[in-house]
């Protein structure tokens, strides 16, 4: 039918020529009708080619009217979204995109999207979702979306958190001469606290694990502590006491560990003696060791009990109770009628009444 359209177009078009040179109307209509002929060939030549991304289709129509010669075709599906149409003289080329349903499941929730089909990465876009490089997809992104597929991320998130603690505390032990063995107590300890920061991993909005990135002490803890004392106790039983917490005549402070039995004796001393003694009291001259006189400071033979010795001292009879007392001075000793050590007084008349008697010395360094 084409061929045959063609070359009556040919002989009418050859008569124009013979016409035009006899019979000028004549010939102008004769054109007419070969230009009606002619457009009558392009239009039936005019190809329209569908391409889908996959397969082509071929018909023809007209170049102006492509939803005419979309009808013709007989496509696999018919919902669909023209991307782009280049007309040329003869031929014209649409190209399409499908529209497919995409199932998106994250986590326990399970939607069905319409997209354009294409690559999964462009189609999530087409759903409004995004994912990142954490993200867990269970097709490669790259994938070509033609049809019903389902598709599950696992959506992974990182985010930095900041939490504040506590920091317990602990437990010590400290050994104290500062108190007797009898005493032990124990000072409460304090919980501190501190700034920790925290990188949290998220597994469809599930924190899974979690590490530090820093921290920071606010305040310290004070640990809890048991004090024990290590001091010889001031009753080691009921029947002991310290010297100190006896009455004496001496002014002196006796050592802590100077312990005292039920009987005023010393619980422990190196040797005792017993010794004719005599009261004296102010010279106004110091001691023979230079020091200011002081009840509780004696006077001895130095070369029988040396300087610096310490003593403590008690009447024979029971009656006095010097107590501690250092050697410091030398005594005025006399052939015949000795004293063995002479005890300093504040006064005259405590000498006299004391007057010269055997006195207990023990020794106790």
């Amino acid at each position: 039918m084409l061929l045959k359209t063609k070359q009556r177009a040919v002989e009418l078009a050859h008569k124009a020529a013979n016409l035009i040179k006899r019979n000028v109307p004549a010939a102008i209509s004769l054109g007419l009708s070969v230009i009606a002929i002619m457009l009558t060939v392009v239009c039936s030549a005019h190809t329209v080619t569908v391409f889908d991304g996959k397969t082509s289709y071929t018909t023809s129509g007209v170049a102006s009217n492509i939803p005419a010669a979309l009808a013709k075709v007989s496509l696999p599906n018919k919902d669909f979204n023209i991307v782009s149409v280049t007309n040329h003289l003869f031929s014209t080329k649409v190209e399409i995109t499908y529209r497919v349903p995409l199932t998106v499941k994250i986590g326990d929730q399970t939607t069905t999207y319409t997209v354009n089909q294409g690559k999964l990465a462009d189609v999530l876009k087409q759903a409004g979702i995004e994912v990142d490089e954490h993200d867990i997809v269970s097709l490669s992104l790259d994938s070509f979306i033609s049809g019903n597929e389902t598709v599950e991320i696992t959506d992974v998130e990182f985010a930095v958190e900041t939490s504040v603690e506590a920091i317990p505390y602990g437990s010590d032990i400290v050994y104290s001469d500062a108190y007797d063995t009898n005493t032990s107590f124990t000072e409460p300890g304090k919980a501190g606290s501190k700034t920790v920061t925290y990188q949290v991993k998220y597994v469809n909005g599930v924190a899974v694990s979690s590490s530090v990135l820093s921290e920071t002490v606010t305040e310290y803890a004070v640990d809890t502590t048991t004090v024990i004392g290590t001091s010889a106790p001031q009753h080691l039983a009921n029947n002991y006491t310290k010297a100190d917490a006896v009455s004496s005549i001496s002014k002196l402070d006796a050592p802590d560990d100077l312990l005292l039995d039920e009987n005023g004796k010393p619980v422990n001393y190196t040797s005792k003696k017993t010794l004719r003694a005599t009261a004296y009291t102010h010279t106004g001259n110091r001691m023979a060791t230079g020091i200011y006189p002081t009840p509780g400071y004696v006077a001895v033979d130095p070369k029988e009990i040396p300087y610096g010795t310490k003593m403590y001292i008690v009447s024979a009879d029971g009656q006095y109770v010097y107590g501690y007392a250092i050697a410091a001075d030398t005594g005025g000793f006399i052939h015949g009628n000795r004293a063995d050590m002479d005890l300093f007084m504040d006064t005259h008349a405590q000498c006299v009444k004391f007057g010269r008697r055997d006195i207990v010395v023990y020794f106790v360094d």
